[in-house]
């Protein structure tokens, strides 16, 4: 009898290995942490400006950095930097250079891609579209 429990114990041990394989191969679910570049439109007619948003993640929340790449907004901090529901919403203060406003960001997650809108207080806005960096 023993010899026979041998045989299904050996079988359990084995599904059991290659469950355990078969997890680390299984495709990551998309996250909001990592470095995004594309396209923000500045102007009504649809001029873009490249930039390039790091967001990471800290004890307390998210946090977040946005530069463009012509350097015109210097590497800045995001600030309210939230992350609920695929939707990525925070905002930064626009150099006084490019007229000290507070522009506010929403973003909707897409697989690799973040698509969305900025606007600021006066009423401007422009679409925004990243992705992520590898």
């Amino acid at each position: 009898m023993k010899r026979s429990l041998v045989v299904p114990i050996l079988l359990l041990a084995g599904l059991c290995v290659l469950a355990g394989t078969a997890s680390p191969q299984a495709p990551k679910k998309a996250g909001i942490v990592g470095t995004w570049v594309g396209t923000a439109t500045v102007n009504e007619d649809g001029t873009g400006m490249d930039i390039t948003v790091v967001v990471g993640k800290a004890e307390s929340g998210y946090t977040g950095k946005l530069s463009d790449a012509s350097g015109a907004i210097p590497e800045t901090e995001l600030r309210d930097v939230v992350f609920k529901d695929n939707k990525l919403t925070c905002a930064f203060d626009l150099p006084e250079a490019m007229g000290g406003s507070l522009i506010t960001i929403e973003l909707t997650l897409e697989g690799e891609t973040l698509k969305g809108v900025w606007f600021d207080p006066e009423g401007n806005s422009g679409a925004i579209e990243l992705s992520l960096k590898k």
